[in-house]
């Protein structure tokens, strides 16, 4: 019997070892280094850095406080709606920054309470005295409602309508003239 005929039969054999050895060898390189995913590290991931955002904020026109106007501010990116819709009405009760707008709620309302039901109604609650030196009349008391329900609507994607209350329960209205029972869906036929 020839030298390579006695080989022959071993060489498949040998390259059988080849393969599994460079398979453990794979294997024992990433057992011995394995890359942390955050959860089993006990490390958050980073998360992706979302860029700033433009909103728009809804304020009494300041030439016959008839209309409302738009104020654009941009802001940091919300850490979720609530967080979001409640930084809003403080920017509101702040007032405008840029000139073109009046305030639409008096500078000392307090809000005492903000969060959002499953169905996307807001629920905005007051303090009693947040309306004591509110202007008063019809008009005045709807600029203010509208400024509210148009800002938060318009900027948070998972509100639909807004709800006032006053103290934690129904008030009948926040200045005298109009009616809180129910709540308040986006009008835009009030900005100009």
């Amino acid at each position: 019997m020839r030298r390579s005929e006695r080989l022959l039969p071993k060489l498949p054999l040998f390259a059988v070892i080849i393969v599994v050895a460079m398979l453990a060898g794979w294997w024992m390189a990433h057992q011995s280094n394995p890359k942390p995913t955050g959860v089993e590290s006990g490390e958050s991931l980073p998360m992706p850095v979302a860029e700033e955002r433009v909103v728009h904020l809804y304020f009494s026109d300041q030439r016959d406080e008839a209309y409302l106007v738009a104020e654009q501010r941009v802001m940091a990116p919300p850490v979720d709606d609530t967080v979001f819709g409640r930084w809003l009405v403080a920017q509101l009760v702040s007032g405008p920054q840029q000139g073109a707008g009046g305030r639409t709620l008096p500078k000392d309302a307090l809000l005492s309470a903000f969060f959002i039901t499953d169905k996307g109604k807001a629920i905005v609650d007051f303090a009693s005295e947040s309306f004591a030196a509110h202007p008063g009349g019809i008009r005045a008391e709807l600029l203010s409602i509208y400024s509210v329900v148009n800002t938060l609507v318009m900027n948070v994607t998972s509100i639909r309508s807004v709800k006032f209350l006053i103290d934690g329960r129904e008030a009948e209205t926040l200045a005298g003239h109009v009616d809180l029972q129910d709540p308040f869906e986006v009008d835009m036929m009030w900005v100009r």
